[in-house]
């Protein structure tokens, strides 16, 4: 990576914290610069625009997050074992996510919604392909065999994506880890209900 390149993503990764904590709006191009270290013109030198940034460092911590849910996945072989460690990674690295700023995919979508077209556009190109990783993994329980034929992937993909960002935005907002705690709780309910007379 030369140092172009370099500069580029460091001012990606920093952005993407400021953006996620204050939002898009309230990020301005003085702040970003100000934390950066930088003048307007080097960041313009990267990015033709606010907008061009904001989506880059929004895909920056959406990749973050997906890599550690990815870990979390690995060690488990068992279709309805990798839906639990699913779950369960918002759990082990909550304190992150609140350190963060709050879920990058909750909060760009509230902060885009009808405001900011591109950001909303990612927002709901990142929230389709979680529920598709979603429904393909239910759909190998059913032919493993580990889940019930009529298992329903669409309902249990909506409802997991649900509870998981209502769990942590009512966590956050209460400081109380116990609300996602819950909601986690609820989606091993739905598993255990999608797994019952398996096989």
């Amino acid at each position: 990576m030369g140092k172009a390149e370099e500069t580029r993503q460091s001012i990606i990764e920093k952005s993407a914290v400021i953006f996620n904590m204050n939002g898009y709006q309230r990020t301005s191009m003085s702040m970003l610069t100000k934390a950066l270290g930088l003048t307007k013109g080097a960041v313009y030198g990267h990015f033709p625009d606010k907008d061009a940034l904001a989506v880059e460092a929004f895909r920056h911590s959406v990749r973050q997050v997906s890599e550690r849910v990815r870990a979390q996945l690995l060690p488990h072989e068992s279709p309805v074992d990798r839906l639990r460690a699913f779950a369960q990674a918002f759990l082990d690295f909550y304190g992150d996510i609140v350190k963060a700023g709050g879920c990058p995919i909750l909060n760009t979508a509230v902060d885009a919604d009808d405001a900011h077209p591109r950001l909303h556009e990612e927002v709901t190109r990142v929230l389709t392909a979680w529920e598709e990783r979603l429904v393909a993994m239910v759909e190998i329980g059913r032919e493993s065999g580990e889940l019930r034929p009529d298992a329903d992937g669409r309902l249990f993909a909506t409802t997991f994506i649900a509870l998981i960002e209502g769990g942590i935005l009512m966590a956050k907002t209460v400081g109380d880890k116990h609300y996602l705690e819950r909601s986690v709780e609820g989606i091993n309910l739905l598993i255990d209900r999608m797994a019952a007379d398996a096989g």
